[in-house]
This record gives C-alpha cells, structure tokens and sequence, in this order.
C-alpha cells in the first residue's frame, strides 16, 4: 500500500524537490552560493526528525545497521525504509554536485545503501508508484561486481514482491555472472534460487504469463540455472 503517514509523504516530496535541483544542471555549473548549506541543513533536519541521528553517523551505518535503526524483531518499517532511500540518494546526489565523482567512495556507498532500503521498501509491498523507477535509477550507479549477495537476494525478492517474475528470473542470472566473474561458487544463490522456483511453481498459469514468466520458460530457466551452478561447484 502506498505511504500513509502524511509527514513523510511530505518530507518525501520536499526531498524529490532537492533532488530535483540537484540533477537538473550540469555538475560543471555548480551550486548557487549558499545552495549547499541549504540543502545540506534540509537532510540533517530529515535525519534527526526521523532517525534520531546525524546524517554523518549515518554515512557510517551499513545496511543492517541502519535497518535495525528503523525495524524492529525483524519488522521493516517499509515507509522509513522508502524515506531513508530518498535521504541516502540526495545526499549522494549533493556530494556529486559538490564535486565528488561517482566511484568515489562516500558517494557509492550513499547510494549502495539508497538502492538496499528501496529494494526493502519494495519487498514489504508499500507500494509507492515510483519505486520500480527509484530502483532503476539506482542500479546503474551500484555496480555489478560491488554489489553484496544481500543487495542481489533482495533484487531478487523486491521483483518478486511486484509480481514481475522475469526480472526476479533476470536478477538470478545476472547475480550468477556476477559470481562467476568473481570465480565464487554462490551458495547463497542456489538457496534463493530453490525458494523462487518452488514459490512461482505453486502459481497458476495466469499468473505466471501475467509476471511475464509462462510455465515452460520458468522450468528451463530453472534447469539453466541448475546447470551453471553446478559447473560453479554450488
């Protein structure tokens, strides 16, 4: 469902409207003087309102970190998650405006993080329309070969969660080369993989066309994806 609460519906559009600002000039052009501070000032108003915390310390926080910040005995705020994503992502998109590129290393991890708490936000079904964009946005600026068996499990489970079973399919795979290349044999992936295939088996026909995965294609992809883990040694 989409988001409920009122005031983080509203700081989520005040953070659109920075981000906004942000990317719509070439780095090259700069900020207008005292534009940096202002919006620097607006994240760490967002950040102490909502996490109690400095958005310094959270630059330091990892993903599981910060998702024990706003969760609780394994509950996801999805909301918080799906807010904090847009704080992560414009304060990254602040750094690189401020000169910082895009491997630098404060700046990829900012949207490492951005790109794990939309994912989250997507898997516990809030359902806020520009979730699947947020996510495409992201995933080019998080490369492959950075990317944390979590970060690939919840790419995974987050196209699940939208009904998009191709692109679940997709992330498998693609998960897979990113192992291979590495030369790991991706234990992890065998299990999540077993788990998709065995969910999307119960589904019925309609379902399956309608995620854009038919029956006949959901049990080749899986034989596929057998083999070249096999040849992995997972």
């Amino acid at each position: 469902m989409p988001i409920r609460d009122e005031l983080i519906e509203r700081v989520i559009r005040q953070l659109a409207a920075a981000f906004l600002r942000l990317t719509s000039r070439p780095v090259a052009a700069g900020l207008a003087e005292g534009e940096a501070d202002a919006v620097r000032a607006e994240l760490d108003e967002v950040y102490r309102r909502f996490l109690g915390t400095s958005a310094g310390l959270v630059s330091r926080l990892s993903t599981d970190d910060l998702l024990a910040v706003i969760g609780s005995a394994g509950y996801v705020d999805a909301e918080r998650a799906y807010l904090l994503s847009a704080l992560l992502e414009t304060e990254a998109e602040l750094e690189h405006a401020l000169g910082a590129a895009a491997d630098d290393p404060l700046v990829a991890s900012l949207r490492a993080k951005a790109l794990d708490m939309a994912l989250e936000a997507g898997i516990e079904e809030l359902g806020e329309p520009d979730l699947p964009q947020r996510v495409e946005r992201l995933l080019p600026a998080v490369a492959e070969e950075s990317r944390t068996p979590a970060t690939w499990e919840r790419l995974v489970w987050f196209w699940r969660a939208l009904g998009r079973f191709a692109r679940a399919e997709d992330a498998l795979f693609a998960w897979l080369d990113a192992a291979a290349a590495a030369g790991e044999a991706p234990a992890r992936l065998a299990g999540v993989a077993e788990r998709l295939y065995a969910d999307l088996e119960l589904l019925d026909d309609a379902a399956l066309e309608a995620g854009g995965l038919p029956r006949a294609e959901l049990g080749e992809g899986r034989a596929d994806l057998g083999e070249r883990l096999a040849a992995l040694g997972a």
